[in-house]
């Protein structure tokens, strides 16, 4: 399933790039609300980092020895299970599982609108991807399961100068399963016309953030981070879909 999302993946931004570039656009134009979120999340994010960090991981990872889910073993082992197949929502490959053939149908039936939502989900996912990665690389963050005493932002400098191990447990801000999963399903909440496909999209993008602090793999100020960032990328493809139809 895995390898057949990817080669969906793979098709779906060759043809993007070839035929759809009209679709990559970002023209990011804040107004004077957009400053207000921005300090709220700014806000949310230190109270995260200095604050709730620890204590919701301490709390709710599934790896933690003295948490609360510690004293549920059979329980935590269910929802080990539950959330190893949600934190699959926010893989780019299961997500082009299901997104692909909706773009082969709606090319199929003529539907433009359909096609232009299917695709408009590859270009978010793909944005929130790169943005994710690039600071990840940047900030150098040990996640939880790494060092559960430690919220330490390592930065690229600082790793080449302590030679700190360049590797995926040490790159924990933002969260990228979070991010893609922001990216796609706030996108479809967007595009979609109906109040309860609306929440249903949005739930998902929740679903799949709490599966990454569960599992240990992140910090609550990393999903905070990455959602924020998210929904920038989200409502731009929106605006950008918008102009097209």
């Amino acid at each position: 399933m895995k390898l057949l999302g990817t080669i969906f993946f793979i098709f779906a931004i060759i043809y993007i790039l070839i035929k759809r570039r009209d679709l990559i656009k970002f023209s990011f134009r804040p107004q004077k609300e957009f400053y207000y979120r921005f300090a709220i999340w700014i806000l949310l994010l230190l109270v995260g980092i200095f604050v709730l960090d620890k204590k919701i991981a301490y709390s709710f990872s599934n790896k933690y020895p003295n948490g609360i889910v510690s004293l549920f073993p059979k329980l935590n082992m269910d929802f080990t299970a539950f959330f190893k197949l949600v934190t699959h929502l926010g893989e780019p490959d299961y997500i082009s599982l299901f997104m692909f053939p909706t773009f082969l149908y709606g090319k199929w039936k003529k539907h433009r609108r359909l096609e232009n939502i299917a695709l408009g989900t590859f270009v978010a996912m793909v944005t929130g991807s790169l943005i994710s990665s690039v600071l990840k690389i940047f900030f150098m963050r040990s996640r939880p399961f790494e060092e559960w005493n430690n919220l330490g932002f390592y930065f690229i400098e600082d790793v080449f100068e302590n030679e700190i191990p360049f590797k995926g447990s040490y790159m924990s801000f933002p969260s990228g399963h979070t991010m893609v999963a922001f990216c796609s399903y706030i996108f479809l909440s967007l595009a979609s016309k109906k109040t309860w496909a609306k929440f249903s999209w949005f739930f998902l993008a929740l679903l799949v953030g709490f599966s990454r602090i569960y599992l240990s793999a992140h910090w609550l100020s990393d999903v905070i981070a990455s959602g924020f960032l998210a929904m920038i990328v989200a409502r731009n493809t929106q605006l950008t879909l918008d102009k097209l139809d």
